[in-house]
């Protein structure tokens, strides 16, 4: 994935050319999650015996990647306005 963001960033890649394949992928992507609905579900007995720690880190993790994004998009959006 982060070869395919350089690709398109440096406009190596056209999205008019990963365009078929991108939807064909996206339109199947729900597939790619059952196997990790899967495993929660039968993971379950060790999962509720460490219910609170991992939501304490989803919590955490969740805030510091909303954070940092927020941060980036200013920094984005402060150096667009300065061009």
């Amino acid at each position: 994935m982060f070869l395919l963001f350089l690709a398109l960033f440096f406009k190596l890649i056209k999205p008019e050319q990963i365009r078929t394949v991108s939807r064909f992928f996206l339109g199947y992507m729900p597939l790619f999650f059952i196997p990790a609905g899967v495993s929660v579900m039968t993971s379950f007995a060790l999962i509720q015996d460490q219910f609170f720690s991992i939501l304490s880190i989803l919590i955490i993790s969740t805030l510091l990647v909303l954070s940092v994004t927020a941060l980036i998009a200013q920094k984005l959006i402060k150096a667009e306005e300065h061009d």
